[in-house]
C-alpha cells in the first residue's frame, strides 16, 4: 500500500509540474575530440581562399610576382637601345598565402602549447603584432632595416587557388572522419546513471550516477575562445577509485551545467522520496 501510494505522489508531481519531470528524464551527451578540431579556423579560411581566387580569375600560377617587361626604345643616329624594366606587383595568391601562413602558425600554436592564462596570451599577440610590423616595415621603409629588410622582401611565398581547394579537401575529410569517429568514445548522463560508450563493436559501462561529480578546467586560453569554448572534463563516478578525463570537450562550461542540473534534479527527486 505505501508503495503505491508513493508511485500515485510522484506520478501527480510530475503531471503538476512538466518542467520537472522534462528535467529529470533529460540526458547529456558529452563527446570529446582531439586536438585537429582546432585546426577549423585553416578549413575555413582555405576554403574562402580558394572561393577568392577563383572569383579574382587568376591565372594559377604558383608565383608570388607578375613580370611586366616594359620596353623603352631610344633611337639615335649609331644605334638603338632596347631598354627593359621588369616591374613587380603583388599578386592575389602572395597576399592570400602569407595571411594563410599566419592563420596556420597560430593554428599550430594552440595545438603545440597550453596558455593557462592571459599573460600568454598577451604575450602570443605581442610576437603576432611584432612580426607583422616587421613585415610592412620592410615594404614601405625597406632602407631603415638595412640587409634584413632585404632578406624579409625577398621572401614572397604564394599559392594557387588549387592548393587552396586541396587543403580544404584533405582537411574536410579528416573532419568528417573525426566526426563519426567521436562515436566510439562518448559519455551520456542520465537522471539515475551515467553510460560510458566505447569500443568498435561498442560497448558500454554503466555507472550509478549518486554522488557522481563532475569538475571542468579550461587549461588553454586560446582553446577556450569562441567558437569552440573547449576545456577539460572531469567525471568521478561513484565507488571508483579511477577518474575519467575528457580534453578538448566542446561548449565545456555548458556541458558541466547540464550534467550537474541532471544529477541535481535527481537528489530532488530522491529527498522528495524519502519524505513520502
Amino acid at each position: 500500500m505505501n508503495t503505491e501510494a508513493t508511485n500515485e505522489s510522484n506520478s501527480e508531481a510530475a503531471i503538476d509540474d512538466p518542467k520537472r519531470a522534462e528535467r529529470i528524464t533529460d540526458e547529456v551527451r558529452i563527446y570529446f575530440y582531439p586536438k585537429i578540431i582546432f585546426l577549423l579556423p585553416t578549413l575555413i579560411y582555405c576554403v574562402l581562399a580558394a572561393c577568392y581566387l577563383e572569383l579574382a580569375g587568376t591565372d594559377g600560377s604558383p608565383t608570388s610576382t607578375q613580370a611586366q617587361t616594359v620596353e623603352a626604345t631610344t633611337e639615335s643616329s649609331e644605334n638603338t637601345e632596347v631598354t627593359k624594366e621588369v616591374v613587380e606587383s603583388n599578386t592575389p595568391e602572395a597576399t592570400v598565402t602569407i595571411i594563410f601562413m599566419f592563420v596556420f602558425t597560430l593554428n599550430l600554436v594552440v595545438m603545440a602549447f597550453d596558455f593557462p592564462s592571459n599573460r600568454f596570451l598577451a604575450l602570443i599577440a605581442f610576437v603576432f603584432l611584432a612580426m607583422a610590423g616587421l613585415w610592412i616595415l620592410s615594404e614601405k621603409n625597406p632602407e631603415l632595416m638595412g640587409g634584413l629588410s632585404d632578406f624579409i622582401s625577398s621572401i614572397k611565398p604564394a599559392a594557387n587557388g588549387a592548393f587552396f581547394w586541396t587543403m580544404s579537401i584533405m582537411l574536410g575529410i579528416l573532419f568528417l572522419i573525426m566526426f563519426f569517429a567521436r562515436k566510439l568514445d562518448y559519455w551520456v548522463i542520465k537522471p539515475n546513471e551515467a553510460i560510458h560508450y566505447h569500443g568498435l563493436p561498442q560497448h558500454s559501462k554503466r555507472y550509478s550516477a549518486h554522488h557522481m561529480r563532475f569538475e571542468m578546467e579550461v587549461n588553454d586560453i586560446f582553446e577556450h575562445l569562441w567558437p569552440f569554448k573547449a576545456g577539460r572534463l572531469y567525471i568521478r563516478p561513484t565507488n571508483e577509485k579511477n577518474e575519467y578525463i575528457l580534453d578538448n570537450v566542446l561548449n565545456v562550461r555548458d556541458k558541466n551545467e547540464r550534467a550537474n542540473q541532471v544529477l541535481s534534479a535527481l537528489q530532488v527527486q530522491l529527498r522528495e522520496d524519502a519524505e513520502v
